[in-house]
């Protein structure tokens, strides 16, 4: 049969795993991955798991990666958490936390962390 639902505590920081991918832009790879399930006060490192090889100032592809293991706090629903990633490039570029400064009315250049609410089954 199907899992049983998981009982969690609003507030309460359980253990989740992310995966997702990422691209820089202008060549320049993709170093690091960081995952927040905090709103940035704990960061953890994501595994990239494919593209990690591109040549420098060549990489244009989207490069892969997963976190197996990140703190993430409950919602006050009992059964979500919002999780947050941005993406380093080989330059230290880093994406902002938000499009506050940048937004545009054409929206063009929001590179702000991805924000996804997930369901915890």
């Amino acid at each position: 049969g199907g899992g049983e639902k998981k009982n969690m505590v609003p507030g309460e920081t359980v253990m989740v795993k992310a995966s997702g991918w990422a691209w820089a832009g202008g060549g320049r790879k993709v170093v690091r991955v960081d995952v927040t399930g905090n709103d940035g006060a704990s960061w953890s490192n994501g595994d990239i798991t494919l593209g990690s090889n591109q040549p420098h100032g060549r990489a244009w592809a989207w490069v892969f990666w997963e976190c197996p293991a990140v703190p993430a706090v409950v919602c006050e629903d009992g059964t979500s958490v919002e999780l947050s990633c941005k993406a380093v490039d080989s330059s230290f570029n880093s994406q902002p936390g938000s499009s506050d400064g940048i937004w545009n009315v054409r929206g063009l250049a929001n590179n702000s962390w991805f924000r996804l609410r997930h369901r915890v089954v």
